[in-house]
């Protein structure tokens, strides 16, 4: 059972992180369903900037270990390129967003599900399944949508997911603060 894998005391010392996480979690679910075109192109630019670091961290790597191997350097060149066409383009990235996080919902449901049953014997085990639940409807919305809802669907579909994200995750900080 989930409940005898965990220290008690490791729970209560992760738990204000747990809070404080679930509380900007809310915070950040609400602003993009409030705003769900400036979510949308916020989360595409996001992943834009992680290409770009990762491309910029590739390139130093390679230049540093001394590897001027043409692979290994286009390796970098296609991560900052495609970082640098999310920006330019982002909502064609926010279109292929949408099909990827149709994906992750799916995954992140099934998963959440298992996770749930683990969970069950702890009060709030439903809101986890419920979470988990969800998810696999948040990634039906995605696929049923899209090509032509993308831009707004992401945005609020990402934006509802951090909402319950966070209520779990505030809900179990205050909970293990309680063991």
């Amino acid at each position: 059972m989930f409940i005898n894998r965990f220290d008690n005391d490791l729970l209560k010392e992760f738990s204000t992180l747990s809070i404080i996480s679930g509380i900007l979690f809310i915070i950040a679910g609400a602003v993009a369903i409030i705003y769900p075109v400036v979510g949308s192109i916020s989360i595409v630019f996001v992943i834009a900037t992680l290409f770009i670091v990762a491309g910029i961290v590739k390139a130093y790597l390679t230049f540093k270990a001394h590897n001027h191997s043409a692979g290994a350097f286009f390796k970098s060149l296609i991560l900052l390129l495609t970082g640098v066409l999310l920006f330019v383009y982002p909502v064609a990235g926010t279109v292929t967003l949408a099909i990827l996080l149709a994906v992750y919902f799916f995954i992140d449901g099934f998963s959440t599900l298992y996770m749930a049953l683990e969970f069950k014997p702890l009060k709030g085990w439903w809101l986890q399944l419920l979470n988990g639940i969800l998810s696999l409807i948040l990634g039906i919305i995605m696929i049923v949508g899209w090509p032509f809802t993308s831009l707004i669907t992401v945005g609020i579909i990402v934006g509802i997911s951090f909402i319950f994200d966070g209520v779990f995750m505030t809900y179990t900080g205050f909970l293990a603060k309680k063991l």
